[in-house]
Protein backbone atom coordinates (compact mmCIF):
# COMPACT_ATOMS: atom_id res chain seq x y z
CA UNK A 1 0.00 0.00 0.00
CA UNK A 2 1.03 3.29 -0.69
CA UNK A 3 1.53 6.00 1.80
CA UNK A 4 -0.98 7.97 0.04
CA UNK A 5 -3.31 5.35 0.31
CA UNK A 6 -2.02 5.24 4.20
CA UNK A 7 -3.14 8.61 4.69
CA UNK A 8 -6.44 7.87 3.67
CA UNK A 9 -9.24 8.51 6.18
CA UNK A 10 -12.33 6.31 4.93
CA UNK A 11 -14.47 8.07 7.43
CA UNK A 12 -13.71 11.86 6.38
CA UNK A 13 -16.51 13.62 4.73
CA UNK A 14 -14.62 14.83 1.55
CA UNK A 15 -14.92 11.45 0.65
CA UNK A 16 -18.40 10.34 0.49
CA UNK A 17 -18.64 10.98 -3.10
CA UNK A 18 -16.15 8.58 -4.87
CA UNK A 19 -15.16 8.91 -8.33
CA UNK A 20 -15.12 5.42 -10.36
CA UNK A 21 -14.10 4.88 -13.50
CA UNK A 22 -15.66 1.92 -15.85
CA UNK A 23 -13.67 -1.24 -16.37
CA UNK A 24 -14.37 -0.99 -19.87
CA UNK A 25 -13.01 2.89 -19.93
CA UNK A 26 -16.03 4.75 -19.64
CA UNK A 27 -15.97 8.19 -18.27
CA UNK A 28 -15.46 9.33 -15.14
CA UNK A 29 -19.06 9.72 -12.79
CA UNK A 30 -20.08 9.81 -9.02
CA UNK A 31 -21.62 7.92 -6.83
CA UNK A 32 -25.20 8.73 -5.77
CA UNK A 33 -25.28 8.54 -1.98
CA UNK A 34 -29.60 8.27 -2.77
CA UNK A 35 -29.23 4.56 -4.43
CA UNK A 36 -26.39 3.00 -1.78
CA UNK A 37 -29.22 1.63 -0.12
CA UNK A 38 -31.10 -0.26 -2.97
CA UNK A 39 -31.63 -3.73 -3.92
CA UNK A 40 -28.86 -5.05 -5.92
CA UNK A 41 -30.19 -5.38 -9.52
CA UNK A 42 -30.60 -8.58 -10.98
CA UNK A 43 -27.24 -10.49 -12.82
CA UNK A 44 -28.99 -9.88 -16.09
CA UNK A 45 -31.09 -7.25 -15.46
CA UNK A 46 -31.03 -4.75 -18.37
CA UNK A 47 -28.67 -1.83 -17.93
CA UNK A 48 -29.29 0.04 -21.31
CA UNK A 49 -30.14 3.12 -19.71
CA UNK A 50 -27.55 3.10 -16.75
CA UNK A 51 -24.95 4.77 -19.09
CA UNK A 52 -25.28 8.06 -21.44
CA UNK A 53 -23.84 7.48 -24.75
CA UNK A 54 -23.24 9.59 -27.22
CA UNK A 55 -25.18 8.59 -29.91
CA UNK A 56 -25.73 11.96 -31.59
CA UNK A 57 -26.23 10.78 -35.30
CA UNK A 58 -25.09 13.24 -37.76
CA UNK A 59 -27.77 15.07 -39.83
CA UNK A 60 -26.19 14.81 -43.25
CA UNK A 61 -26.37 11.10 -42.38
CA UNK A 62 -30.08 11.08 -42.67
CA UNK A 63 -30.29 13.52 -45.46
CA UNK A 64 -27.22 12.45 -47.67
CA UNK A 65 -27.41 11.80 -51.00
CA UNK A 66 -24.61 8.67 -50.62
CA UNK A 67 -22.16 7.37 -48.11
CA UNK A 68 -18.45 7.37 -48.52
CA UNK A 69 -17.26 3.17 -46.65
CA UNK A 70 -13.47 3.20 -46.93
CA UNK A 71 -12.19 0.08 -44.67
CA UNK A 72 -9.13 0.85 -42.60
CA UNK A 73 -8.12 -2.04 -40.35
CA UNK A 74 -7.93 -6.09 -40.88
CA UNK A 75 -8.53 -8.39 -38.00
CA UNK A 76 -6.63 -11.05 -39.09
CA UNK A 77 -8.40 -14.46 -38.53
CA UNK A 78 -6.65 -18.07 -39.90
CA UNK A 79 -10.29 -19.85 -40.33
CA UNK A 80 -13.91 -18.76 -41.57
CA UNK A 81 -15.66 -16.36 -39.29
CA UNK A 82 -19.70 -17.86 -38.61
CA UNK A 83 -20.18 -14.99 -36.14
CA UNK A 84 -20.01 -11.33 -34.80
CA UNK A 85 -21.19 -9.39 -32.14
CA UNK A 86 -20.25 -6.04 -30.88
CA UNK A 87 -21.34 -4.03 -27.78
CA UNK A 88 -23.20 -0.84 -28.18
CA UNK A 89 -20.57 1.52 -27.88
CA UNK A 90 -18.43 -0.54 -30.39
CA UNK A 91 -15.69 -0.65 -27.71
CA UNK A 92 -15.40 -4.55 -28.33
CA UNK A 93 -16.26 -6.77 -30.92
CA UNK A 94 -16.17 -9.87 -30.91
CA UNK A 95 -15.38 -12.67 -33.73
CA UNK A 96 -16.58 -16.20 -33.46
CA UNK A 97 -14.63 -18.51 -36.60
CA UNK A 98 -14.56 -22.36 -37.46
CA UNK A 99 -11.90 -23.48 -35.34
CA UNK A 100 -14.01 -23.37 -32.11
CA UNK A 101 -12.38 -19.97 -30.91
CA UNK A 102 -13.78 -16.31 -30.27
CA UNK A 103 -11.12 -13.55 -29.96
CA UNK A 104 -12.23 -10.63 -28.34
CA UNK A 105 -10.87 -7.25 -30.59
CA UNK A 106 -10.55 -3.67 -28.86
CA UNK A 107 -11.91 -1.49 -32.07
CA UNK A 108 -10.98 1.83 -31.35
CA UNK A 109 -7.29 1.16 -30.77
CA UNK A 110 -7.77 -0.69 -34.03
CA UNK A 111 -8.62 2.18 -35.82
CA UNK A 112 -6.75 4.43 -34.28
CA UNK A 113 -3.63 2.55 -35.60
CA UNK A 114 -2.11 0.95 -32.63
CA UNK A 115 -0.81 -1.80 -34.72
CA UNK A 116 -0.11 -1.82 -38.67
CA UNK A 117 -0.50 -4.83 -40.99
CA UNK A 118 2.85 -6.71 -42.13
CA UNK A 119 3.76 -5.96 -45.48
CA UNK A 120 2.39 -9.85 -46.20
CA UNK A 121 -1.08 -9.30 -44.67
CA UNK A 122 -1.16 -6.36 -46.68
CA UNK A 123 -0.44 -7.93 -50.04
CA UNK A 124 -4.00 -9.35 -49.38
CA UNK A 125 -6.10 -6.21 -49.00
CA UNK A 126 -7.09 -2.86 -50.53
CA UNK A 127 -4.28 -0.01 -50.31
CA UNK A 128 -6.35 1.44 -47.44
CA UNK A 129 -6.35 -1.70 -45.18
CA UNK A 130 -2.90 -0.42 -43.77
CA UNK A 131 -3.85 -1.39 -39.84
CA UNK A 132 -4.09 -4.73 -37.65
CA UNK A 133 -7.01 -5.22 -35.55
CA UNK A 134 -5.87 -5.12 -31.79
CA UNK A 135 -6.73 -8.69 -30.35
CA UNK A 136 -7.52 -8.26 -26.45
CA UNK A 137 -8.26 -11.96 -25.45
CA UNK A 138 -9.58 -15.12 -26.92
CA UNK A 139 -11.33 -18.12 -25.09
CA UNK A 140 -12.76 -21.64 -26.17
CA UNK A 141 -16.42 -22.22 -27.50
CA UNK A 142 -16.62 -25.74 -25.61
CA UNK A 143 -19.80 -28.32 -25.77
CA UNK A 144 -19.88 -28.99 -22.20
CA UNK A 145 -21.75 -32.23 -21.91
CA UNK A 146 -24.51 -33.54 -19.44
CA UNK A 147 -23.59 -36.08 -16.84
CA UNK A 148 -24.68 -39.61 -18.19
CA UNK A 149 -27.70 -40.64 -16.19
CA UNK A 150 -27.32 -43.81 -14.11
CA UNK A 151 -28.93 -46.91 -15.46
CA UNK A 152 -32.40 -47.81 -15.22
CA UNK A 153 -33.37 -49.88 -11.93
CA UNK A 154 -31.16 -47.41 -9.78
CA UNK A 155 -31.71 -44.00 -8.30
CA UNK A 156 -29.93 -40.92 -8.49
CA UNK A 157 -27.26 -41.18 -7.08
CA UNK A 158 -26.33 -44.46 -8.72
CA UNK A 159 -27.27 -47.18 -6.13
CA UNK A 160 -29.24 -50.04 -6.61
CA UNK A 161 -32.86 -50.72 -5.72
CA UNK A 162 -32.21 -54.05 -4.84
CA UNK A 163 -29.39 -55.17 -2.62
CA UNK A 164 -26.52 -53.18 -3.15
CA UNK A 165 -23.70 -55.15 -3.96
CA UNK A 166 -20.24 -54.92 -1.86
CA UNK A 167 -18.30 -51.96 -4.29
CA UNK A 168 -19.60 -48.77 -4.25
CA UNK A 169 -21.31 -47.70 -7.91
CA UNK A 170 -19.13 -44.99 -9.44
CA UNK A 171 -19.46 -41.63 -9.72
CA UNK A 172 -21.63 -40.55 -13.07
CA UNK A 173 -19.73 -40.35 -15.70
CA UNK A 174 -19.29 -37.20 -18.10
CA UNK A 175 -17.45 -36.88 -21.24
CA UNK A 176 -14.65 -34.75 -22.33
CA UNK A 177 -15.68 -31.06 -23.42
CA UNK A 178 -15.14 -30.63 -27.47
CA UNK A 179 -14.53 -26.98 -29.04
CA UNK A 180 -17.26 -26.59 -31.17
CA UNK A 181 -17.61 -23.79 -34.06
CA UNK A 182 -19.39 -20.64 -33.14
CA UNK A 183 -21.98 -20.95 -35.54
CA UNK A 184 -23.49 -17.78 -33.39
CA UNK A 185 -22.88 -15.06 -31.04
CA UNK A 186 -24.02 -11.95 -29.34
CA UNK A 187 -23.20 -9.75 -26.53
CA UNK A 188 -24.38 -7.37 -23.82
CA UNK A 189 -24.69 -4.38 -24.44
CA UNK A 190 -21.63 -2.87 -21.99
CA UNK A 191 -19.85 -6.99 -22.25
CA UNK A 192 -20.97 -8.20 -18.75
CA UNK A 193 -21.92 -11.93 -20.75
CA UNK A 194 -22.36 -13.09 -23.92
CA UNK A 195 -24.22 -16.16 -25.96
CA UNK A 196 -22.41 -19.00 -27.61
CA UNK A 197 -23.43 -21.40 -30.14
CA UNK A 198 -22.75 -24.75 -30.22
CA UNK A 199 -23.02 -27.29 -32.96
CA UNK A 200 -24.41 -29.92 -30.54
CA UNK A 201 -27.77 -27.59 -30.16
CA UNK A 202 -26.59 -26.18 -26.87
CA UNK A 203 -25.88 -22.29 -25.72
CA UNK A 204 -23.06 -21.61 -23.84
CA UNK A 205 -24.16 -18.02 -21.00
CA UNK A 206 -20.37 -16.68 -20.31
CA UNK A 207 -18.83 -13.81 -18.68
CA UNK A 208 -16.63 -11.21 -21.03
CA UNK A 209 -15.58 -8.51 -18.46
CA UNK A 210 -14.98 -10.36 -15.39
CA UNK A 211 -13.43 -14.08 -15.89
CA UNK A 212 -13.18 -13.92 -19.61
CA UNK A 213 -15.19 -17.17 -21.26
CA UNK A 214 -16.11 -18.55 -17.73
CA UNK A 215 -19.38 -20.63 -18.87
CA UNK A 216 -22.12 -19.68 -15.72
CA UNK A 217 -24.70 -21.93 -17.69
CA UNK A 218 -25.62 -23.94 -20.32
CA UNK A 219 -29.26 -23.41 -22.32
CA UNK A 220 -30.09 -26.73 -23.77
CA UNK A 221 -32.80 -27.73 -26.09
CA UNK A 222 -32.05 -27.38 -29.47
CA UNK A 223 -30.95 -30.69 -31.13
CA UNK A 224 -28.94 -29.09 -33.81
CA UNK A 225 -26.50 -26.31 -34.57
CA UNK A 226 -28.14 -22.65 -33.05
CA UNK A 227 -27.12 -20.79 -36.16
CA UNK A 228 -29.16 -17.19 -35.09
CA UNK A 229 -28.75 -15.84 -31.48
CA UNK A 230 -30.01 -12.54 -30.28
CA UNK A 231 -30.23 -10.87 -27.44
CA UNK A 232 -34.03 -9.12 -26.73
CA UNK A 233 -34.13 -5.50 -26.65
CA UNK A 234 -34.44 -5.50 -22.40
CA UNK A 235 -31.22 -7.43 -22.15
CA UNK A 236 -33.39 -10.08 -20.07
CA UNK A 237 -33.88 -12.53 -22.81
CA UNK A 238 -32.32 -14.24 -26.18
CA UNK A 239 -33.67 -15.25 -29.09
CA UNK A 240 -32.40 -18.31 -30.44
CA UNK A 241 -32.85 -20.15 -33.68
CA UNK A 242 -31.53 -23.51 -35.29
CA UNK A 243 -30.75 -26.27 -38.00
CA UNK A 244 -33.81 -28.03 -36.30
CA UNK A 245 -36.21 -25.40 -37.52
CA UNK A 246 -37.24 -24.50 -34.07
CA UNK A 247 -37.11 -20.84 -32.85
CA UNK A 248 -36.91 -20.46 -29.55
CA UNK A 249 -36.99 -17.62 -26.69
CA UNK A 250 -35.54 -18.07 -23.17
CA UNK A 251 -35.50 -16.20 -20.09
CA UNK A 252 -32.11 -15.34 -19.01
CA UNK A 253 -32.51 -14.93 -15.38
CA UNK A 254 -34.56 -18.28 -14.59
CA UNK A 255 -32.98 -20.34 -18.02
CA UNK A 256 -36.22 -21.41 -19.25
CA UNK A 257 -37.84 -21.68 -22.35
CA UNK A 258 -40.50 -18.57 -22.06
CA UNK A 259 -41.87 -19.13 -25.89
CA UNK A 260 -41.37 -21.27 -28.79
CA UNK A 261 -41.85 -19.88 -32.47
CA UNK A 262 -43.00 -22.92 -34.34
CA UNK A 263 -43.46 -22.23 -38.15
CA UNK A 264 -40.88 -22.70 -40.15
CA UNK A 265 -39.53 -25.70 -42.42
CA UNK A 266 -35.76 -25.38 -42.95
CA UNK A 267 -32.60 -24.53 -41.03
CA UNK A 268 -32.84 -21.11 -39.19
CA UNK A 269 -30.88 -18.04 -40.93
CA UNK A 270 -31.28 -15.17 -39.41
CA UNK A 271 -33.99 -12.50 -36.88
CA UNK A 272 -33.89 -8.94 -36.37
CA UNK A 273 -36.63 -6.80 -34.00
CA UNK A 274 -38.25 -3.83 -35.83
CA UNK A 275 -36.63 -0.45 -35.77
CA UNK A 276 -38.89 1.96 -33.76
CA UNK A 277 -40.21 4.16 -36.60
CA UNK A 278 -38.40 7.42 -36.58
CA UNK A 279 -39.49 10.71 -38.71
CA UNK A 280 -36.99 12.17 -40.70
CA UNK A 281 -37.37 15.61 -38.52
CA UNK A 282 -33.79 17.17 -38.68
CA UNK A 283 -35.50 19.95 -36.52
CA UNK A 284 -35.73 17.40 -33.68
CA UNK A 285 -32.07 15.66 -32.75
CA UNK A 286 -34.10 13.16 -30.35
CA UNK A 287 -35.35 11.37 -33.06
CA UNK A 288 -32.07 10.65 -34.70
CA UNK A 289 -30.92 9.04 -31.86
CA UNK A 290 -33.69 6.48 -32.51
CA UNK A 291 -32.45 5.24 -36.04
CA UNK A 292 -31.05 1.87 -34.33
CA UNK A 293 -34.22 1.38 -30.95
CA UNK A 294 -35.88 -1.60 -31.62
CA UNK A 295 -39.01 -2.28 -31.33
CA UNK A 296 -39.55 -5.41 -28.75
CA UNK A 297 -43.18 -6.11 -29.62
CA UNK A 298 -42.28 -7.42 -34.01
CA UNK A 299 -40.08 -10.02 -34.21
CA UNK A 300 -38.66 -11.39 -38.01
CA UNK A 301 -37.24 -14.43 -38.80
CA UNK A 302 -35.65 -16.43 -41.61
CA UNK A 303 -34.74 -19.50 -42.93
CA UNK A 304 -32.81 -21.17 -45.45
CA UNK A 305 -35.63 -22.31 -47.68
CA UNK A 306 -36.40 -18.61 -48.27
CA UNK A 307 -39.44 -18.12 -45.48
CA UNK A 308 -39.56 -15.01 -43.83
CA UNK A 309 -41.84 -15.12 -41.05
CA UNK A 310 -43.34 -12.06 -39.30
CA UNK A 311 -44.15 -12.34 -35.69
CA UNK A 312 -45.43 -10.50 -32.76
CA UNK A 313 -45.04 -11.50 -29.30
CA UNK A 314 -48.10 -9.72 -27.32
CA UNK A 315 -50.30 -12.07 -29.25
CA UNK A 316 -48.47 -15.57 -28.66
CA UNK A 317 -51.15 -17.60 -30.09
CA UNK A 318 -51.37 -15.50 -33.92
CA UNK A 319 -49.20 -17.43 -36.60
CA UNK A 320 -46.93 -16.02 -37.71
CA UNK A 321 -47.52 -14.02 -41.29
CA UNK A 322 -45.47 -15.04 -44.09
CA UNK A 323 -43.82 -12.84 -47.23
CA UNK A 324 -44.53 -14.13 -50.39
CA UNK A 325 -41.72 -15.44 -52.58
CA UNK A 326 -42.15 -13.71 -55.98
CA UNK A 327 -42.05 -15.91 -59.31
CA UNK A 328 -39.41 -17.18 -60.49
CA UNK A 329 -37.38 -16.83 -57.31
CA UNK A 330 -35.48 -19.87 -55.60
CA UNK A 331 -36.39 -20.73 -52.01
CA UNK A 332 -33.36 -19.51 -50.75
CA UNK A 333 -32.92 -16.82 -48.00
CA UNK A 334 -29.33 -16.49 -45.49
CA UNK A 335 -30.11 -13.07 -44.46
CA UNK A 336 -33.21 -9.86 -44.22
CA UNK A 337 -33.42 -6.36 -42.99
CA UNK A 338 -35.73 -3.71 -41.96
CA UNK A 339 -35.21 -0.16 -43.24
CA UNK A 340 -34.29 2.17 -41.16
CA UNK A 341 -38.02 3.26 -40.14
CA UNK A 342 -39.05 -0.49 -40.05
CA UNK A 343 -41.60 -0.06 -42.71
CA UNK A 344 -40.06 -2.29 -45.32
CA UNK A 345 -38.13 -5.51 -45.44
CA UNK A 346 -35.00 -6.75 -47.63
CA UNK A 347 -34.13 -10.01 -47.74
CA UNK A 348 -31.31 -11.70 -49.90
CA UNK A 349 -31.70 -14.18 -52.50
CA UNK A 350 -29.70 -17.33 -54.26
CA UNK A 351 -30.50 -16.12 -57.84
CA UNK A 352 -28.82 -12.78 -56.71
CA UNK A 353 -31.62 -10.21 -56.15
CA UNK A 354 -32.39 -8.60 -53.28
CA UNK A 355 -36.37 -8.46 -52.61
CA UNK A 356 -38.35 -5.08 -50.71
CA UNK A 357 -41.19 -5.46 -49.03
CA UNK A 358 -43.79 -3.06 -47.49
CA UNK A 359 -44.35 -4.33 -43.54
CA UNK A 360 -47.80 -3.25 -43.31
CA UNK A 361 -49.31 -5.00 -46.12
CA UNK A 362 -46.39 -7.93 -46.52
CA UNK A 363 -46.45 -7.33 -50.38
CA UNK A 364 -43.64 -7.57 -52.55
CA UNK A 365 -42.96 -4.02 -53.96
CA UNK A 366 -39.97 -4.77 -56.21
CA UNK A 367 -36.57 -6.38 -56.19
CA UNK A 368 -33.17 -4.91 -57.19
CA UNK A 369 -30.77 -7.62 -59.55
CA UNK A 370 -27.27 -7.65 -58.78
CA UNK A 371 -25.00 -7.81 -62.23
CA UNK A 372 -24.75 -11.46 -63.81
CA UNK A 373 -22.07 -13.67 -61.85
CA UNK A 374 -22.65 -11.92 -58.51
CA UNK A 375 -23.45 -15.04 -56.75
CA UNK A 376 -26.18 -15.45 -54.00
CA UNK A 377 -26.40 -12.47 -51.67
CA UNK A 378 -25.49 -13.81 -48.11
CA UNK A 379 -26.07 -10.46 -46.21
CA UNK A 380 -28.17 -7.31 -46.28
CA UNK A 381 -28.18 -4.54 -44.42
CA UNK A 382 -29.91 -1.13 -44.60
CA UNK A 383 -28.78 2.36 -43.91
CA UNK A 384 -30.14 5.52 -41.82
CA UNK A 385 -31.03 7.45 -44.75
CA UNK A 386 -34.03 5.43 -45.42
CA UNK A 387 -32.60 4.71 -49.22
CA UNK A 388 -29.54 2.84 -49.35
CA UNK A 389 -28.79 -0.57 -48.11
CA UNK A 390 -25.46 -2.91 -47.88
CA UNK A 391 -25.09 -5.79 -50.02
CA UNK A 392 -22.99 -8.54 -50.05
CA UNK A 393 -22.72 -10.85 -52.36
CA UNK A 394 -19.84 -13.08 -53.29
CA UNK A 395 -17.94 -11.01 -56.02
CA UNK A 396 -18.52 -7.64 -53.84
CA UNK A 397 -20.12 -5.72 -51.66
CA UNK A 398 -22.15 -2.90 -52.71
CA UNK A 399 -23.78 -0.05 -51.51
CA UNK A 400 -27.58 0.25 -53.53
CA UNK A 401 -30.22 3.03 -54.02
CA UNK A 402 -33.41 1.72 -53.65
CA UNK A 403 -35.05 5.08 -54.79
CA UNK A 404 -32.87 4.70 -58.13
CA UNK A 405 -35.05 3.86 -61.41
CA UNK A 406 -32.83 1.72 -63.96
CA UNK A 407 -32.42 -1.62 -65.44
CA UNK A 408 -31.47 -3.36 -62.52
CA UNK A 409 -34.97 -2.85 -60.77
CA UNK A 410 -37.77 -5.54 -61.34
CA UNK A 411 -41.43 -4.79 -60.19
CA UNK A 412 -44.80 -7.15 -60.43
CA UNK A 413 -46.02 -5.23 -63.40
CA UNK A 414 -42.68 -6.08 -65.53
CA UNK A 415 -43.59 -8.54 -68.29
CA UNK A 416 -41.07 -10.93 -69.35
CA UNK A 417 -39.08 -9.52 -71.92
CA UNK A 418 -40.69 -5.83 -71.24
CA UNK A 419 -37.60 -3.54 -72.70
CA UNK A 420 -37.64 -0.73 -70.43
CA UNK A 421 -36.43 3.03 -71.79
CA UNK A 422 -32.77 3.42 -73.30
CA UNK A 423 -32.42 6.39 -70.99
CA UNK A 424 -32.05 3.97 -68.14
CA UNK A 425 -29.61 1.95 -69.35
CA UNK A 426 -26.52 4.24 -68.54
CA UNK A 427 -27.68 4.22 -64.67
CA UNK A 428 -25.72 2.52 -61.81
CA UNK A 429 -27.67 2.25 -58.91
CA UNK A 430 -24.68 1.02 -56.94
CA UNK A 431 -21.33 1.71 -55.72
CA UNK A 432 -18.68 -1.29 -55.16
CA UNK A 433 -17.46 -0.70 -51.99
CA UNK A 434 -13.70 -1.53 -51.65
CA UNK A 435 -12.36 -4.14 -48.70
CA UNK A 436 -14.26 -7.93 -49.63
CA UNK A 437 -14.09 -10.08 -53.13
CA UNK A 438 -14.80 -13.22 -54.01
CA UNK A 439 -15.83 -15.04 -50.72
CA UNK A 440 -19.50 -15.26 -48.43
CA UNK A 441 -20.20 -12.42 -46.30
CA UNK A 442 -21.41 -14.26 -42.45
CA UNK A 443 -21.73 -10.50 -41.21
CA UNK A 444 -22.49 -6.96 -41.73
CA UNK A 445 -22.57 -4.59 -38.37
CA UNK A 446 -23.23 -0.53 -38.36
CA UNK A 447 -22.48 1.05 -35.38
CA UNK A 448 -26.19 3.37 -33.77
CA UNK A 449 -23.75 6.41 -35.10
CA UNK A 450 -23.43 5.48 -38.47
CA UNK A 451 -19.42 6.30 -38.16
CA UNK A 452 -18.28 2.43 -38.74
CA UNK A 453 -18.79 -0.78 -40.01
CA UNK A 454 -17.63 -3.99 -39.48
CA UNK A 455 -18.01 -7.08 -42.03
CA UNK A 456 -16.75 -11.07 -42.00
CA UNK A 457 -16.51 -13.79 -43.95
CA UNK A 458 -17.75 -17.02 -43.86
CA UNK A 459 -20.46 -19.77 -45.02
CA UNK A 460 -21.76 -20.59 -41.78
CA UNK A 461 -21.83 -23.77 -42.13
CA UNK A 462 -23.64 -23.86 -45.28
CA UNK A 463 -22.44 -23.82 -48.93
CA UNK A 464 -19.85 -20.73 -50.42
CA UNK A 465 -16.02 -20.09 -49.54
CA UNK A 466 -14.56 -17.70 -47.34
CA UNK A 467 -11.82 -15.59 -47.57
CA UNK A 468 -11.16 -15.42 -43.79
CA UNK A 469 -11.58 -11.47 -43.72
CA UNK A 470 -12.53 -8.90 -41.21
CA UNK A 471 -12.92 -5.48 -42.40
CA UNK A 472 -13.45 -2.32 -39.80
CA UNK A 473 -14.86 0.93 -42.25
CA UNK A 474 -14.88 4.21 -41.79
CA UNK A 475 -18.21 6.55 -43.10
CA UNK A 476 -18.98 9.49 -44.05
CA UNK A 477 -21.37 11.10 -45.52
CA UNK A 478 -21.73 12.04 -49.56
CA UNK A 479 -23.69 15.25 -49.82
Amino acid sequence: MSSDEEDLDLNDDTTSQMETITDDGGDMMEEDPSIQNSPAPSPLQSSVNTRQLDEKLDPQLLTCASYDCVPLAAAVHPSPIFSLATTRCYRWVLTGSEDGYIRKWDFFASMNGKTALTQAQRHNNVDSVTLAGVLSSWWENEEIPESVKAPEGSDESGAALLPPPPPPPPPPLTREPKLSAVYSLDIHSEALWAVQGCENGSINLTSVRHEEGRCHHVLRKHSAPVSVLMITPDEVGVISGSWDKAVLEWDLNTGSVLRSYDGHSSQISSAEFQPVHTPYDLSNQDAALLWNRRNENILMTTSIDGQCLLWDRREPSQQARRLPVPERTPPWCLSACWSADGSKIYAGRRNGTVDEYDFASQKWIQSFRMPANSGPVSCVKSMPNGKHIVCASNDNIRLWNTATESNFTIRPDSEPGFAKPSKLSSVIPFTILPGHHGGTISHISIDPTCKYMITTSGNRGWEGTSTNGCLFYDISAVV
